[in-house]
């Protein structure tokens, strides 16, 4: 069975029919999930884009021993093992922080082609001067919109967009390997990530006239009243849904070309993205804060609320005999058991709502130069859950930032459980790391933070917004849900040095 992994980056789970009123026009992802199995409770394991891509190739929760970080050397990936296990493993990229700077998220792959020039990518010197935006100060990170303006100058139409290089040459490729005996081909994109710049036409859709405002294709991470209009809001959300469709459309192409080749009926196809984006949801705009303090960006968390957590995931399998909607808690790690069992490397038997993932003598976990095992991993193949042998694989999903800073300011986490209750949580350390960072940002002084680093509860079946907090009237719940998330952090192995400060509630 061929495989195909179309990643996207923050595409919001709601921009689609099947998860309720959608305000995105997503026709060709509407279509494919009416021939999919639909996983209504998927959520992001490790926040943001790199820890989750870190998760899917790994199977494990990077969260609780790594940070925002070149690919580990040490990490078995799940493109090694299928590469050595005779599959041809492609790689297309066009989201930079996979590849640049050494991340290295390439290795394993037989082959990968990096579509340059998207967002921090330092790809073009000319021309020496680009247009900037007319953004009133609205905009954040100007060096970036330099840098994307200057490597977009020579754009003509929609099919220069990095979407559609990105799916232009993975159709090519498709071409050229039809005679591969299997493949795995996993894409990832950075669309409907900022900056949002979408061909006038899928604006069009969302907007009855022209807009005449400032131009904000990448605002400020920040409380948006502070710095936008209403108005303003509003056209921001539709430059993101513009985002959206043409992501839609392109997907949609590539759908195209698997059936003109005459692939479809032997590639299972997965549609996933890392996370979501709060468009004045909690009143931000964003997906955590930036302030400027003496004329110096820096980084502080926001609570991981349902918009950013939740994330669309969906597997069509070659039948294409879909329509079936999973209810069950999954997580970003276990797409990586889940490929492996689709490539008969692996198989998975579930009692319980415990997965066993057992190496089958037809795939190779071990080299010279690697072993894998799969008692290690943290994922869980989705397969049971597809094929009806179980309705769960675990009873509580931890969504986190990377706690190994050992401060509120960033560790903050969602533990969701089965019965509907969400408990935020951010530690409580004896003492603050100093220094401490997101990448390469510092973290805002404590004193100036202006998110809560207190613990939050809600239930989500009557509240699913998350606008009131139960913490105080149900700490029997809370206290309840701490503990099953610090023996959930003892069982997937997070080092003490990082868990001793996650063991008191408050």
């Amino acid at each position: 069975m061929n495989i195909v992994l179309f990643m996207t980056d923050t595409f919001r789970y709601d921009n689609l029919a099947c998860y309720g009123p959608a305000k995105a026009q997503t026709p060709r992802l509407n279509r494919f999930a009416q021939e999919s199995t639909v996983f209504s409770n998927a959520y992001l394991g490790s926040f943001p884009t790199i820890p989750n891509r870190l998760d899917i190739m790994s199977g494990r929760f990077s969260f609780i021993d790594h940070e925002w970080c070149p690919l580990p050397k040490s990490t078995v990936t799940l493109q090694q093992i299928l590469s050595a296990s005779g599959y041809t493993t492609m790689m297309i990229a066009d989201n930079p922080h996979l590849l640049e700077d050494g991340f290295d998220y390439g290795r394993g792959f037989n082959g990968f082609e990096w579509i340059r020039g998207q967002e921090t990518d330092h790809w073009r010197t000319d021309p020496k001067h680009v247009r900037m935006p007319d953004g009133g100060g609205k905009n954040r990170s100007l060096f970036i919109l330099e840098n994307y303006n200057r490597n977009t100058a020579w754009w003509q139409s929609e099919e220069d967009r990095f979407i559609a290089q990105s799916v232009k040459t993975a159709c090519n490729w498709l071409e050229r390997n039809q005679e591969q005996d299997k493949f795995f081909l996993f894409m990832d994109l950075f669309d409907p990530h900022e900056p949002w710049d979408a061909p006038s036409k899928y604006l069009d859709l969302y907007e009855a006239s022209p807009w005449q405002g400032k131009e904000i294709p990448y605002p400020y991470y920040n409380f948006w009243r502070e710095f936008l209009t209403p108005a303003e809001m509003d056209h921001v959300r539709n430059l993101y849904l513009a985002e959206s469709t043409l992501v839609d459309h392109w997907f949609g192409v590539l759908l195209d070309k698997l059936e003109e080749l005459g692939m479809t009926e032997d590639t299972a196809v997965i549609f996933a993205s890392d996370h979501g984006y709060l468009f004045g949801e909690h009143d931000i705009t964003g997906k955590s804060l930036l302030p400027e303090v003496g004329g110096q960006m820096f980084y502080e968390a926001i609570p991981l609320y349902s918009d950013i957590r939740r994330t669309p995931l969906m597997v069509r399998m070659p039948s294409r005999h879909g329509g079936k909607i999973v209810h069950a808690l999954v997580q970003s790690p276990d797409l990586m058991p889940t490929i492996l069992e689709l490539a008969g490397l692996v198989a998975t038997e579930s009692v319980g709502g415990q997965a066993r993932t057992q190496a089958l003598q037809c795939g190779v976990f071990t080299t010279d130069n690697w072993k894998f095992e799969p008692e290690t991993i943290h994922g869980k193949s989705l397969m049971p859950l597809m094929r009806g042998e179980t309705n769960r694989l675990r009873d509580l999903a931890v969504c986190s930032n990377t706690i190994i800073q050992h401060t509120p300011i960033l560790a903050k986490s969602a533990i969701i459980t089965e019965e509907g209750w969400c408990l935020h949580y951010a530690g409580k350390y004896d003492q603050l790391a100093s220094n401490a960072k997101m990448f390469i940002s510092k973290l805002i002084d404590p004193a100036l933070a202006r998110v809560p680093t207190t613990p939050m509860l809600y239930y989500l079946p009557d509240d699913p917004n998350e606008t009131r907090n139960l913490f105080d009237s149900n700490r029997p719940i809370a206290e309840e849900i701490h503990r099953r998330y610090i023996r959930w952090l003892e069982e997937v192995g997070t080092p003490e040095e990082h868990l001793a400060g996650r063991r008191v509630l408050c």
